[in-house]
């Protein structure tokens, strides 16, 4: 945020000390402090109090803080989004994987072959979504969705990107996940089979 960087150069700009301008505002020097360290952010009160006490608008002391504000709001509601669509994918490529076992257990029903392709269907959907996510956010690795998540600066993170890494990171996801998949087939197909006999 660049409201506190602001404070500073206004307090410096009519010679108030921290004290001083917590004096005139009603706040504690740390309060300004931690303002000017972007530790804390103002409420609304005190913005318009500064804004009247510096004698500007209140679009010239949080123009680009408002700026900030509306994408970290934006890349919040894409997070979650994107977390809901992690859910339905890990939650239906678990349903279709177990249901391998009612195929296992019911080799008579030629019907039960479509249940685990149904169950398997949102997960490719969602799966298609957070690629497509990933790609108009410019995310290619796990640090750089986490630190999106959490609204930090990722910019540091993509002009260090490693292209082999990525690929290889990529790799070892997809078979991750495909072996877990695997192995909870496996579980239902012997878990069926206890039954069956």
């Amino acid at each position: 945020m660049k409201i506190g960087k602001r404070i500073r150069e206004y307090r410096k700009i009519y010679n108030f000390s921290q004290e001083q301008l917590a004096d005139k505002i009603f706040v504690s020097r740390q309060t300004i402090s931690n303002w000017e360290n972007d530790k804390t952010y103002p409420d609304i009160q005190i913005i318009i109090s500064l804004a009247i006490l510096f004698n500007v608008s209140l679009d010239e002391l949080i123009r680009e803080d408002l700026e900030e504000m509306k994408m970290k709001i934006s890349n919040n509601r894409a997070s979650k989004r994107a977390d809901i669509y992690s859910l339905i994918m890990i939650s239906s490529t678990i349903l279709a994987s177990l249901s391998i076992g009612l195929v296992v257990a019911l080799p008579e029903s030629k019907l039960i072959l479509i249940v685990p392709i149904i169950l398997f269907l949102p997960a490719l959907w969602s799966s298609f979504v957070l690629e497509k996510f990933k790609k108009n956010n410019d995310l290619k690795t796990y640090k750089e969705i986490l630190a999106f998540s959490q609204n930090k600066d990722i910019e540091v993170l993509r002009e260090n990107r490693e292209p082999r890494r990525i690929r290889m990171g990529k790799t070892i996801i997809v078979l991750g996940y495909a072996a877990l998949t695997l192995l909870i087939c496996l579980i239902a197909i012997f878990i069926a089979n206890l039954f069956k006999s």
